[in-house]
């Protein structure tokens, strides 16, 4: 009998043991980060299922892609983040968001600087003409298209650059904040260090480096780098001012000095000898 007893108490202690580890197992697997990840939201989807959230009415008082006050029907756009992605498994600090636009341009921004924001995903502008959703964008000379939805804050500047306003947007994604800096990054010659942030801030939402940035531009450096073909002169005088070059060009005038554009010429001349096949 007194056998049989310890016997059943081992019996308890190991069950017990066993339940201790598997929960521990449990619990270490729960908090592994996913910022490591690629996490999409399909927007479109999204809509479609009904889970975009609860609608409103936004108020741009000075919108910086139609220069004027500007209303939308919109949902909030840090709620929907919230909503669809488990955010207790992210470290925001560590990971950016992504705007996949229609037209291939891709800009992204800090998530934790985005989840800050009182940001707001319109898709409908108010001021549109009966039987149409969105007023055409008129940029450049060239008209171009918000729908099907609009990122747009309340209470931020239109001159304040961190912030992204992308418009044709059709997806959201996040991914680790230096994902491409081993990839981009002259670590060679780090005197070229001004030329790549200056294209990381400038040029890679609208052009991909060794596949990697935007597609709304070409690709700058694969198979051939634009410095390949372009006389470096008229490069640097193109970036600083694409209208003097091309009439109705897509590419805007950034503001850069001449100095500056030199940089990202620079850098752009590092990365010819350091392709990588897309």
């Amino acid at each position: 009998m007194k056998t049989a007893k310890i016997h059943h108490v081992f019996v308890c202690l190991f069950i017990f043991s066993v339940f201790s580890c598997n929960q521990k197992k449990e619990q270490k697997v729960e908090t592994i980060p996913i910022a490591q990840m690629e996490i999409k939201l399909d927007l479109l989807d999204l809509q479609a299922k009904n889970r975009l959230g609860k609608d409103t009415v936004v108020t741009i008082i000075n919108d910086p892609v139609y220069h004027k006050e500007k209303k939308y029907k919109a949902v909030s756009a840090t709620q929907l983040i919230k909503n669809e992605i488990d955010l207790t498994k992210i470290d925001p600090q560590k990971t950016k968001i992504v705007f996949e636009c229609m037209d291939g341009y891709q800009p992204e921004m800090p998530l934790d600087l985005f989840l800050k924001s009182n940001a707001f995903l319109a898709f409908q502008d108010i001021d549109a003409p009966n039987g149409s959703k969105w007023v055409p964008i008129n940029k450049n000379g060239n008209k171009m298209i918000a729908e099907p939805f609009y990122i747009v804050y309340e209470s931020v500047s239109e001159n304040d650059s961190r912030y992204k306003w992308p418009y044709n947007l059709v997806r959201i994604y996040l991914e680790p904040l230096n994902k491409s800096y081993k990839e981009l990054y002259p670590s060679k010659n780090k005197k070229l260090e001004t030329g790549y942030t200056l294209f990381q801030n400038q040029c890679i939402t609208c052009h991909s480096l060794n596949g990697l940035g935007g597609t709304m531009g070409p690709e700058l450096n694969y198979p051939k780098s634009v410095t390949e073909y372009w006389k470096e002169n008229e490069l640097v005088d193109y970036i600083v001012n694409p209208s003097s070059f091309r009439n109705k060009v897509k590419m805007p005038t950034l503001g850069l000095s001449k100095q500056q554009s030199q940089e990202i010429v620079d850098y752009l001349k590092y990365m010819s000898d350091n392709k990588n096949k897309i």
